[in-house]
């Protein structure tokens, strides 16, 4: 019988937060199984406990906040390249990553969320009724 992702994510917050990141860490690396055959030109990765995603090269910057300043100020890639101070072609490259590894994003979003919320901060819903 499989269970739905919600059922999974009710069964992951009973585990302790080491278990927790142990079983992020191994969901993250069974996505990184995939042969590496991308050659990110612009990105980078940077040691982190339990974070696997990509930064801009020469900044301490995730690619996943560039990608997501554009979708929520629905900037053009142009207009993104002028706000960061990044090459065009930088901001293309982020673009492409991020568009291609959503599922390791969702995971280390979630992550960084119950971090949160194990530290005391809470979230309240941003939807108008």
């Amino acid at each position: 019988m499989l269970m739905s992702l919600q059922e999974l994510k009710e069964q992951a917050y009973q585990l302790s937060v080491s278990d927790r990141l142990a079983l992020v860490s191994a969901v993250i690396e069974s996505l990184q199984d995939i042969p590496p055959i991308e050659n990110w030109q612009y990105l980078v990765a940077r040691p982190h406990p339990w974070r696997k995603q990509l930064y801009i090269k020469g900044r301490k910057l995730l690619a996943s906040i560039v990608w997501q300043d554009i979708i929520t100020n629905q900037m053009s890639p142009e207009q993104a390249a002028e706000n960061w101070d990044l090459p065009l072609s930088t901001i293309h490259e982020a673009i492409q990553y991020c568009e291609s590894h959503q599922e390791l994003l969702k995971l280390e979003a979630d992550e960084e969320r119950y971090q949160l919320e194990v530290k005391g901060v809470s979230f309240e819903s941003t939807n108008a009724a």
